[in-house]
């Protein structure tokens, strides 16, 4: 453990001491407080876990990226709930334990971006805001969960006290032009045929590298892919053209100067210096579109933020909790 709290009774976990903190300690202790179970929403069900601490400031909704799960999560979760924090997030629709939009067990599809908020609104209106009444409501988003986070905000504006985004998806990052990409898409959906893996994407790779991943901690990075090879339901991987399609349309609403507009919860943006997944400008220009937005760059980083070194991590949740707690 790190000497230096960031957070009272919170301390970070080292990265020496990584994997035996998560299987020793984080995991019994988050088990413990752990109640589980599946939400209806159109054409299936979303899974989700809610955690619930003794004493309780406040309740985080989180909103994971593309490809991840609730799992991908446990130490996030963990540094909440220390922090005194309920915590709630749902596997999305097509990831983790919930329902799949195609029948490729690896591939990402969705057949509209909104369908994320929709589903995310009725996690927050029939699974989160009945038992924390009295509670302010704040929402953690990363990457594609972050741009579901910011149309959510755009809105439902009312909802969050604050919300904050790391490393959102506003901006992808294409091998192609986005002009090419989104015609592409158009005709495949206008045709049906956009339940196929988009250009560059595929199943699911074991032997991915350490060096091509969106982490810089060797142990965090070990750790998930761990339990993505023992669980084939954490093994979604490629993105379809339908996906892909979908949400280039929704980067580009989400960044709309009107739409920026909408949003009043303060929101506090975390972004990497080096990120090869989402546009740093995109990125940029919504901040400065959303009055209501401050924006923080994290040195050491790459897109997963939240899976840094120990060292990097200290200064990202002491940002963040500081932002949680200022009035």
């Amino acid at each position: 453990m790190n000497n230096s709290s960031f957070q009272k009774n919170t301390t970070i976990l080292e990265d020496s001491e990584f994997h035996s903190a998560m299987t020793k300690k984080v995991e019994p202790f988050l088990a413990g407080i752990c109640q589980s179970g599946y939400l209806d929403v159109p054409e299936g069900k979303l899974y989700y876990e809610a955690y619930c601490p003794k004493e309780e400031k406040g309740a985080i909704v989180i909103s994971h990226g593309f490809s991840e799960s609730i799992e991908k999560y446990k130490e996030v979760i963990y540094y909440f709930v220390s922090a005194g924090y309920r915590v709630y997030l749902a596997d999305h629709r097509g990831h983790g334990r919930s329902l799949r939009d195609t029948r490729h067990p690896h591939m990402v599809h969705v057949r509209q971006f909104t369908d994320y908020v929709d589903n995310l609104h009725t996690f927050v209106q029939k699974a989160v805001m009945p038992f924390c009444s009295g509670l302010p409501l704040y929402l953690y988003a990363h990457s594609m969960g972050g741009c579901i986070g910011a149309l959510y905000l755009e809105t439902y504006p009312a909802t969050f006290q604050k919300a904050v985004l790391t490393a959102p998806m506003l901006g992808i990052i294409l091998s192609v032009p986005a002009p090419c990409a989104l015609a592409l898409g158009r005709i495949l959906t206008g045709l049906r045929k956009d339940d196929g893996y988009a250009f560059g994407q595929g199943a699911y790779c074991p032997d991915e590298k350490f060096e091509d991943s969106c982490s810089t901690s060797l142990p965090r990075y070990q750790y998930y892919q761990k339990k993505r090879a023992a669980n084939p339901l954490f093994q979604t991987s490629g993105a379809s053209y339908g996906w892909s399609y979908q949400a280039l349309i929704a980067c580009r609403s989400a960044t709309q100067k009107r739409n920026c507009a909408k949003i009043t919860t303060p929101v506090l943006i975390f972004q990497s210096p080096d990120d090869h997944l989402v546009k740093a400008s995109s990125i940029r220009r919504f901040a400065a579109q959303t009055p209501s937005a401050r924006l923080i760059q994290i040195e050491g980083s790459r897109h997963e933020i939240y899976n840094s070194p120990s060292h990097v991590l200290t200064g990202y949740y002491q940002a963040l909790f500081r932002f949680l707690q200022d009035n």
